[in-house]
């Protein structure tokens, strides 16, 4: 897939992220690559121009790649260690009778409000769900903003989406399944299912159940961590023959060595 083949505003995902630094990169990777497609089929006169524009377009292709890298790298990270704690928890509550207790007040205008506490054992169960959860649906939408990058990254998207074949089932515990994949809970049905039925949860969530499956999924991601992102020649396309052109083979192999 060519630059060339896509406008700008194909990638206005890009430019919507939280990671400053990733963002950052990326924009000026396509801030340089719109010189260079400039400048590439320019006259003689601007060998020059040319030349740096595509250095600059190198550049920001390795900050643009390193950026997604590391991102990708801390999400699978984040997943694998939250899902390893999920797949094999005791969700078996010894004080069961004392794991819930709600408490009423009213303030001075009348109005009722009702507190529910969990014990401690109880509130560390449902920790540790919602923090794979986060995990989870953290995965699923750094592949998803990124699906229009390469189509691994779409497959990472389809792959780690998946979770609402069994939506029926994860609802049995308060799980409900999005559109896209992602999870929401429900906390009152999970602390309940947790106190009333462990067995069913460690069944759904854990080594056997979803737990298991992000684990498969991560390791899959991570046999395909060196291939997500386009090469240069890839994103570059026609633009490093133009260039190749006025300023010789030596440029084809610096894309092809920053691959």
């Amino acid at each position: 897939m060519a630059i060339n083949s896509l406008g700008t505003g194909s990638y206005s995902w890009l430019f919507t992220s939280n990671n400053s630094k990733k963002s950052d990169s990326i924009s000026q990777l396509w801030s340089s690559y719109g010189n260079f497609q400039n400048n590439a089929t320019s006259a003689l006169a601007g060998l020059t121009e040319v030349s740096a524009n595509l250095k600059s377009v190198m550049a920001s292709y390795d900050d643009a790649k390193t950026a997604f890298n590391a991102e990708f790298a801390e999400s699978m990270e984040d997943l694998s260690a939250s899902a390893a704690k999920l797949k094999d928890y005791n969700f078996n509550i010894a004080d069961k009778e004392n794991a819930i207790t709600t408490s009423t007040s009213t303030d001075e205008n009348g109005n009722v409000t009702t507190t529910t506490t969990y014990s401690k054992d109880l509130q560390a169960a449902i920790d540790t769900v919602k923090n794979f959860v986060d995990d989870y649906n953290s995965a699923i939408n750094f592949f998803g903003e990124h699906s229009d990058v390469s189509n691994r990254i779409k497959q990472m998207s389809t792959t780690f989406g998946d979770a609402g074949y069994r939506s029926s089932l994860y609802e049995q515990i308060g799980l409900t399944a999005g559109s896209n994949g992602t999870l929401s809970i429900n906390e009152a049905k999970l602390a309940d299912t947790i106190l009333n039925d462990p067995d069913k949860v460690s069944s759904i969530l854990g080594k056997d159940g979803l737990a298991g499956k992000a684990e498969s999924h991560v390791t899959f991601a991570n046999s395909q961590a060196d291939k997500l992102f386009p090469t240069a020649e890839e994103m570059l396309g026609d633009q490093i023959d133009t260039a190749s052109l006025y300023t010789g083979k030596a440029y084809r192999n610096m894309a092809a060595y920053s691959n």
